[in-house]
């Protein structure tokens, strides 16, 4: 009996044994699982194609949502060609300077004009007295009259100068800045207090056969500043050579006196194209580019030319995006890297 028990534990001991071995091979010839997910991401279809040369992104419905990817038609519109120039926001320092001169002068006149008056009624009054029976000696005649003519000259010495002050102006500022000076214009309230900019525009010699009613103005960013056209601009810029004209401009953010920007100076016939907003945009390696999309599951990248900037996005003649053109507005950045992605893992 003793030995039947010991056979019968003798024989569990080596089945447990062989059992242990045989699941130590097994795990041996068993894929790591980390592994196995490693072969099957490899394995898993990508989502970029080429087809006739193109990069196509796939996406279906789901991958779209997940990625926040809105797309959006081009907006067709038509635009003058422009050429650039260079504008100057420039310092009122002077300007303030001088409309506080004039205002000082003509207060002087306004009291030269009433200095006048008193002194030709006071001029009259002593001649008529003393050419009535010499009710007035010929001395306080003679006096008056010295008075007067020392009012007139003050006056019209004083009037000189005004004058001198509002041609100083016109040689620095033109006809129309004068104007506000002398007539307490508005304009130049707004010019003097920075709601507004006076700008120099400076248009390149022989561009430009007259000069444009209106203009744009290009900001940081972008961001585009519509200009009106107030006179030709009788300063000469040593450093900018061409022809100045001035222009006046709201106030935005960013601006400030003395600031250089370039100019966007419309010209010729207009133009038909496309606007690609600037939501669509994508830069990489210093270019500007744009998300198609070709199906409703299929996105392919475009090179956006950027030589026309308007606000909000680029102005693009001619029909290199079709009326029917939709791009990618939300989500454009998240289909360059895919694309890219998948470059990454084709190269390892």
């Amino acid at each position: 009996m003793i030995k039947s028990v010991k056979y019968l534990v003798a024989l569990l001991i080596a089945l447990a044994a062989v059992s242990a071995i045989a699941v130590v091979l097994t795990a041996a010839h068993r894929p790591d699982a980390d592994d196995q997910d490693e072969d099957e991401a490899v394995k898993a279809p990508s989502r970029v194609v080429v087809q006739n040369g193109q990069t196509v992104i796939r996406l279906d419905e789901e991958a779209q949502a997940r990625e926040g990817i809105r797309v959006a038609p081009v907006a067709q519109t038509s635009m003058r060609s422009e050429l650039r120039g260079t504008a100057v926001l420039l310092p009122v320092n002077d300007l303030v300077t001088a409309r506080d001169s004039y205002v000082a002068a003509r207060a002087k006149l306004q009291r030269d004009q009433q200095d006048l008056s008193l002194a030709r009624n006071q001029a009259e009054r002593t001649r008529a007295l003393y050419q009535q029976n010499q009710n007035m000696s010929l001395q306080a005649m003679q006096s008056t009259d010295a008075a007067y003519r020392n009012a007139q000259a003050q006056f019209a010495a004083d009037e000189q100068d005004a004058r001198l002050q509002l041609d100083a102006v016109r040689q620095r500022w033109g006809a129309v800045v004068t104007n506000w000076i002398s007539g307490d214009s508005p304009a130049l309230e707004a010019v003097l207090a920075q709601r507004s900019f006076l700008v120099q525009v400076i248009l390149p010699p022989g561009e430009a056969a007259t000069k444009p009613a209106k203009l744009s103005l290009t900001l940081p960013a972008n961001k585009l500043v519509p200009a009106r056209l107030v006179s030709s601009l009788p300063l000469v810029n040593p450093q900018i050579q061409g022809i100045s004209y001035l222009y006046l401009a709201s106030r935005a953010p960013g601006m400030a006196a003395d600031m250089n920007l370039s100019v966007l100076i419309p010209v010729g016939r207009p133009l038909a194209g496309t606007v690609v907003p600037e939501d669509a945009i994508v830069w990489w390696q210093g270019k500007a580019w744009a998300y198609q999309q070709t199906s409703p599951s299929s996105f392919t990248r475009r090179e956006v030319p950027t030589a026309n900037p308007v606000s909000g996005g680029y102005f693009v003649p001619g029909k290199t995006f079709a009326p029917t053109t939709k791009l990618v507005t939300a989500g454009a950045q998240a289909l360059l890297s895919e694309e890219f992605r998948s470059h990454i893992q084709q190269e390892d």
